[in-house]
């Protein structure tokens, strides 16, 4: 074995550090892998929140709707009691007296109450939802076959043709 083989040598022999020295590609490749697990971890976060999320709101409809309109309602009738009169004398104004004295009865009608009250309200929200574009433009819609009727009838130059 009296032959000593070194190619690419010059004589001087490079010291080589415990780590092994990577490639450009290799560097690229690694930051590439290492921000798609950073990515895969964050999505999979998202998706743990929005399924806890789901659960909270599948029970929640078990009682707590509930509650909410519970309190809603309870908040309503707590506002609208009118505690300076006795409720063993006069029930109605003590239960509605609040109600009453912030709504004054509208001119043109002989009565007012809280059921007009409501019906009002809810015939503003229907016109205002009749009036919004069509979402679902499709022929067979009924969103939009009821808002062409609604607004066939509010087009005053055709009826009076």
């Amino acid at each position: 074995n009296g032959f000593n083989l070194q190619l690419g040598t010059t004589g001087t022999k490079k010291k080589h550090s415990g780590l092994p020295r990577w490639s450009r590609r290799e560097i690229c490749l690694l930051s590439g892998l290492v921000f798609a697990a950073g990515l895969c971890v964050i999505l999979g976060c998202i998706l743990v929140l929005k399924y806890l999320a789901l659960e909270q709101d599948a029970y929640c409809l078990e009682g707590c709707q509930e509650r909410k309109a519970f309190t809603k309602a309870s908040r309503f009738i707590a506002t609208n009691i009118d505690p300076t009169i006795d409720p063993c004398k006069d029930f109605y104004s003590f239960a509605c007296g609040g109600w009453l004295r912030r709504h004054a009865i509208p001119e043109d009608k002989l009565i007012y109450g809280i059921i007009a009250a409501i019906g009002e309200q809810n015939e503003e929200k229907l016109q205002r939802l009749l009036l919004q574009p069509v979402r679902r433009p499709y022929l067979a819609s009924a969103e939009r076959k009821v808002k062409e009727f609604f607004r066939s009838c509010l087009d005053i130059a055709e009826i009076d043709r």
